[in-house]
């Protein structure tokens, strides 16, 4: 049965050129990104971090964990005034000497942000385009990202410095990771041979999946896995990138009243997946329930607090991301665009 979307499952990795590992050489790499920015924080003695409005709350509960003080400022998918915005904080004296920044490159669609003008430690997030052209000629002190929500891994995150800064020891591999991942990885190659029509039970491969995911909450700080780092070794990211965005654009002309299709700022971006936004929650989540029930399987990017500024609320409301990564043919996509069209 084909599905798209949710948990990825396995694909073999081909080629030896073009991996991760040639565009970062010398990154840090973590069972997750919110490890990363936490050893990060560790190792600068932050004392408080500025964070975007707009962001995922989960690794926000983390960052207070483990002892940052947050600060929030305005930015949200859509919005172009970050910098000004930013330089306004600097301007008026918010920054502390202690104080570092987050900057966010919402789903692959924002183009290079300098950081010239900023006196603070600034911390960029590239989950959603780990090689963009913002993310390879990045100026910022250091770099973080989840690999687990763009790679068909079972986790991942990285940290790097585009100014060369010294980064915090690598970390150690911990059995108890090793363990969750060898899990997590049984659980891809099943959910591949179920979507290859054998008797798999979607049960078995669920399970693997979702009964580990609490353990990115609380683990320690380790590095990724020994099976996910050697598949990294023969992964070519620039053609999974390639393909994902010839995806995308069989997507980009869905219209539909009270929906749109966000769009990057230009061709050196490569969306992480077709990100709607609906004028309202209610039409959003009516559009979710319906390709749910025809085996679409549409991620929300993310639940802000209604306590949020008022457009970051109402984007977040109205967000809704379906993949379209290259796990997909042409095929696979036109038939999901046909679904999602009738759908809508």
């Amino acid at each position: 049965m084909k599905e798209f979307g949710s948990d990825f499952h396995y694909i073999a990795p081909t080629g030896v050129s073009n991996t991760l590992q040639d565009f970062f050489p010398s990154a840090n790499y973590y069972a997750d990104g919110r490890q990363a920015l936490i050893d990060l924080y560790r190792s600068q003695g932050w004392q408080r971090f500025w964070v975007p409005e707009y962001f995922c709350y989960d690794v926000i509960e983390s960052l207070k964990e483990a002892g940052l003080e947050l600060v929030f400022y305005t930015d949200y998918p859509d919005y172009h005034d970050d910098s000004k915005t930013i330089e306004a904080i600097q301007r008026k004296g918010h920054f502390r000497p202690t104080d570092a920044i987050l900057r966010v490159n919402y789903f692959g669609m924002r183009s290079y942000c300098s950081t010239d003008k900023l006196m603070v430690p600034v911390v960029e997030d590239h989950t959603h385009d780990l090689i963009s052209g913002w993310a390879i000629n990045s100026h910022a002190d250091w770099c973080i990202a989840s690999l687990r929500k763009s790679l068909p891994i079972p986790e991942g995150g990285m940290l790097w410095s585009p100014v060369g800064l010294e980064l915090p020891m690598a970390p150690a591999v911990s059995e108890e990771n090793e363990k969750i991942a060898a899990t997590r990885w049984e659980a891809m190659r099943l959910k591949a041979r179920y979507l290859a029509g054998e008797e798999v039970e979607k049960v078995a491969f669920r399970a693997g999946f979702v009964d580990t995911e609490e353990y990115f909450d609380r683990a320690d700080v380790c590095a990724l896995d020994v099976e996910s780092q050697k598949f990294l070794q023969l992964f070519d990211i620039r053609d999974w990138y390639k393909r994902k965005w010839e995806n995308w654009e069989l997507l980009r002309d869905i219209k539909k009243d009270g929906v749109r299709v966000l769009r990057p700022e230009n061709r050196g971006c490569c969306p992480f997946s077709l990100i709607l936004v609906f004028t309202t929650g209610e039409e959003r989540d009516r559009v979710r329930k319906a390709l749910i029930e025809k085996q679409i399987y549409p991620a929300i990017l993310w639940n802000v607090p209604e306590v949020t500024e008022g457009e970051v609320f109402k984007m977040s409301r109205g967000i809704l991301s379906i993949h379209c990564d290259a796990r997909y043919t042409k095929e696979d996509i036109l038939q999901m665009k046909s679904i999602i069209e009738s759908t809508l």
